[in-house]
């Protein structure tokens, strides 16, 4: 199977859901400006070669407002990603196991940069979206917490408001695989926890996300947008999206932690 195939399987394995969810809008400074329902309903024809993807945004009983697309295999999956009718400038990456990015590839001058990473676990799924404007400040966070089973989740909570701080486990080893733009997967290394982002503003959300991000990104420094997800006791996700110093995408990092 050639990796562009690999790709659209992974999306296709992991992904044809009817995602129930809450999307949570902060300011740069890391306050609610709006939270509102969502649905995100992605299904696809016989042989899988077409998804069909809904959305709903259900911001009041009486206020939804939806869009629809087609994502066809022969014309959206590309060797550098797939991607979507309405955003012809990102690409989207998928591991495996679901985990995946969806984001402006090369940043430029004088036009904003976005950012989203997916994490998969078993019926639920977790998104951070980074939006940069046009002058390479950070405009705002998004947080989107999906269960497949349905509407209010028994996992997510309804709580909105950032915390102050979180205890995250430390001296704790994992495994750490990468995926480039070319959609090569690493072969999994051992990896140790770090929660050390040079320059990077830290964000705490509830439900054990995470985020760090730089305040502003510029060509001419390399960063990385970083979020991790606490999922239990047991369990805990990273993914880091690595942008080099020319402002392209480099890479995308997961990392899986078992905690003892």
């Amino acid at each position: 199977m050639d990796l562009k195939t690999q790709n659209w399987k992974n999306f296709i394995d992991q992904h044809l859901y009817a995602w129930h969810g809450i999307w949570t809008r902060y300011t740069p400074e890391g306050c609610v400006k709006e939270s509102f329902r969502s649905l995100r309903h992605f299904k696809s024809n016989s042989d899988k070669t077409e998804i069909y993807q809904l959305n709903k945004y259900i911001y009041a009983e009486d206020n939804v407002e939806e869009e629809s697309w087609t994502l066809n295999q022969s014309a959206n999956s590309l060797s550098d990603g797939v991607f979507h009718p309405l955003a012809e400038v990102m690409r989207a990456y998928f591991f495996p196991s679901g985990h995946a990015i969806f984001a402006i590839t090369q940043l430029k001058s004088e036009a904003s940069l976005a950012i989203e990473l997916f994490f998969k676990y078993q019926h639920l799924r977790h998104s951070s979206i980074i939006i940069y404007d046009d002058k390479g400040n950070l405009f705002r966070t998004v947080n989107i917490r999906e269960d497949s089973t349905g509407y209010p989740s028994d996992y997510w909570s309804t709580e909105l408001e950032q915390l102050s701080q979180r205890d995250l486990p430390q001296n704790c080893q994992g495994t750490s695989i990468n995926l480039t733009p070319n959609l090569q997967i690493s072969e999994p290394v051992t990896t140790q926890f770090n929660w050390s982002w040079a320059g990077n503003k830290t964000f705490f959300l509830p439900d054990g996300i995470s985020l760090s991000c730089p305040e502003q990104v510029t060509i001419g420094t390399a960063f990385d947008c970083v979020v991790n997800w606490l999922i239990n006791e047991r369990e805990m996700h990273q993914l880091i999206a690595h942008y080099d110093v020319s402002g392209k995408f480099k890479s995308l990092t997961l990392q899986r932690y078992e905690l003892k």
